[in-house]
C-alpha cells in the first residue's frame, strides 16, 4: 500500500494562479475588441458601409467615403471582385470570393513562387489566425512596384472549403502606421457568409 501525501498549500497556489489565467484570458479577448474600436474612431472610422454580394451570400463593410468599383472577370475562378480605396487614398484593395480550392495553404504557396518571379517581394511571411471561427491566413509582406518605391501589403485568405475570400490591403511603406493591422483586420471581421 503507497501513501500519497498531497502539499494543499501547492495545489491552492495552482489552483488560484490557473483562474487568474482563464480570467486575464476572458479579459483580454474584451479589451482586443474595444482597442479595435478605439483604433478606428482615432483614425476617423466611425462608419462603416455594407455591401452584399453573390445574391446575399456575403455582407462585410468598409469604411463611410472610401470609393468602391466592382469588376467581373471572365472565367469561374473569381466569382467576385471589389476595388476599393480610402478617401485620402493612402490605403487601396480589394475584395474577392474565389472558388473553393482544395489546399488554400498550397494555393498560397504556388502564388508566393509566381509573385516573385515577376515582382520584388522582401519581408514575407504568413501566419494562421482564426477570423468569425474560419481558418484564415495573414499574408504580409514588401512589393517593389517600381523605382525603389515600396508598397506594405495585408492580405487575408478565409477558407470556407466550398469558396474562400480575400481582402487585400496595401499602402505605400512610408505612408504604413502600426494602426493600420488592427484597422484592417477589424474590417475583415464583418465578413458575414450566409
Amino acid at each position: 500500500m503507497k501513501i500519497i501525501f498531497v502539499n494543499r498549500k501547492k495545489i491552492g497556489i495552482i489552483v488560484i494562479v490557473f483562474g487568474l489565467m482563464i480570467t486575464l484570458l476572458g479579459i483580454s479577448k474584451q479589451f482586443d475588441q474595444k482597442l479595435k474600436t478605439t483604433i478606428l474612431v482615432e483614425n476617423n472610422i466611425n462608419l462603416l458601409d455594407d455591401y452584399v454580394a453573390i445574391n446575399g451570400k456575403i455582407n462585410y463593410k468598409l469604411p463611410k467615403g472610401w470609393t468602391t468599383n466592382e469588376k467581373k472577370f471572365s472565367g469561374d475562378e473569381i466569382l467576385y471582385h471589389n476595388d476599393f480605396k480610402s478617401s485620402d487614398a493612402l490605403i487601396h484593395g480589394f475584395v474577392e470570393v474565389w472558388k473553393g480550392r482544395n489546399d488554400l495553404k498550397a494555393f498560397l504557396d504556388n502564388s508566393k513562387s509566381i509573385s516573385e518571379g515577376q515582382n520584388k517581394i522582401k519581408n514575407y511571411k504568413i501566419n494562421e489566425i482564426a477570423i468569425n471561427g474560419k481558418k484564415t491566413y495573414v499574408v504580409q509582406y514588401l512589393i517593389n512596384v517600381s523605382d525603389n518605391n515600396w508598397y506594405k501589403s495585408y492580405e487575408y485568405f478565409i477558407d470556407d472549403k466550398e469558396e474562400f475570400y480575400r481582402f487585400s490591403f496595401f499602402t505605400r511603406n512610408v505612408d504604413f502606421k502600426e494602426t493600420y493591422g488592427a484597422i484592417f483586420e477589424s474590417i475583415v471581421e464583418t465578413l458575414k457568409i450566409r
